[in-house]
């Protein structure tokens, strides 16, 4: 009979989304397994609708002190207890329950702290035996994603920080695995040569080239006015703006710089081909989640980190500060400042480079695929 693998996340943002297809798409390419990837979002009640609607409205309005302050005030123990009890409230129902208990896993990955307490709760009422394993999405650990450490058969994060501080939190060394977080390692093996990747985006291979990620703030115009102020700077280096899913804020990105016959600005709409154009990079200028700090991590990339939302993405940015891979901003006339500082210090980029090109590649999904095995 085969094994049976259920990956899980939930819809807050799309770092959960990215990673756990990460993780599924690579066991499956390499194990007979029966796998099962179960969004916990399609299956909430009104409520838990509610919830997702208001992380959406976080995103799109740039909420950050909000954000912050919830993620702050609930970071204890006795919240962390009222946030298992929240989600069995808006999340255990017949239809998700029964989909889980018919597929019955042998193990559980899990992207999500909601995942992760719905299969302890399942494993407590004996409905499932499976294992679990937890992937923390970012670069801190909060105290939701460790409420159930004593029915956790296994935590993945991004570094040995994180596992010291999951260890200072009382979780055992033998269950915490720093493995890096999950990337789509098909495509980094499956990069194009750099000469390609210029001439399909018709980019001078003789200048700096800055890679803005701007559009994924659920259809925020946040970043236009950083849009605005990197266009009128004097770089030497050619900028590409991508602006995802948000047709607005492409459409105004490109009515400006032709407006202000700017050449050397190139806008982009939604891209399945960034870790190409990471690899052309000399600079990502982005927001700090997690996912994006990873993909830049790998593909060996210096920052430039505007303001996110907060919460766990302040804390990705003082990682990052913290290890010298980049710089962190907190506003527009910081942004400025610090392209100013990078464009007349030439040795700031260089010694960013060589401090990422001392990491290790990031084998994560691999590790974890040898981790199921041994589980």
């Amino acid at each position: 009979m085969k094994k049976r693998i259920l990956v899980m996340y939930a819809r807050y943002g799309s770092g959960h989304k990215a990673i756990a297809e990460y993780v599924a798409n690579y066991i499956s390419e390499h194990n007979d397994y029966d796998i099962k990837v179960l969004d916990i979002t399609d299956y909430g009640n009104k409520v838990a609708k509610f919830t997702v609607k208001i992380m959406d409205f976080v995103l799109r309005h740039h909420q950050q002190f909000l954000f912050d302050l919830g993620y702050e005030i609930a970071d204890n123990k006795a919240l962390s207890f009222g946030n298992n009890l929240f989600t069995k409230k808006i999340y255990d129902n017949k239809k998700l329950r029964e989909e889980i208990v018919e597929f019955n896993p042998d193990v559980t990955i899990s992207s999500h702290f909601y995942c992760s307490n719905l299969i302890t709760l399942y494993n407590k009422q004996g409905l499932i035996k499976g294992k679990l394993l937890t992937i923390i999405t970012d670069y801190r650990v909060h105290e939701f994603w460790i409420r159930n450490k004593n029915s956790e058969d296994g935590y993945i994060v991004g570094n040995k920080l994180v596992k010291e501080e999951l260890i200072q939190r009382g979780v055992p060394s033998r269950k915490i695995y720093p493995y890096g977080l999950p990337l789509n390692i098909n495509k980094i093996n499956a990069l194009d040569k750099e000469e390609v990747i210029y001439k399909r985006y018709n980019i001078k291979n003789n200048k700096k080239v800055y890679l803005f990620f701007g559009g994924s703030s659920g259809g925020s115009m946040y970043y236009f006015n950083y849009f605005k102020a990197i266009t009128k700077m004097p770089l030497d280096a050619q900028i590409i703006f991508i602006s995802g899913k948000n047709a607005e804020l492409k459409q105004r990105c490109e009515e400006y710089i032709k407006e202000k016959d700017i050449n050397n600005v190139k806008v982009l709409g939604y891209s399945t081909d960034v870790l190409n154009l990471m690899k052309i990079s000399d600079l990502v200028i982005s927001k700090p989640g997690g996912a994006t700090v990873t993909e830049c991590l790998e593909m060996r990339v210096p920052m430039l980190l505007v303001p996110g939302v907060g919460g766990q993405e302040k804390y990705n940015a003082r990682f990052v500060e913290k290890k010298k891979y980049g710089l962190k901003v907190r506003s527009v006339w910081g942004f400025k400042r610090a392209l100013k500082k990078i464009e007349s210090d030439k040795v700031i980029l260089r010694k960013m480079e060589e401090r990422l090109n001392a990491q290790d590649n990031n084998e994560s999904v691999i590790k974890i695929n040898n981790l199921i095995k041994r589980l």
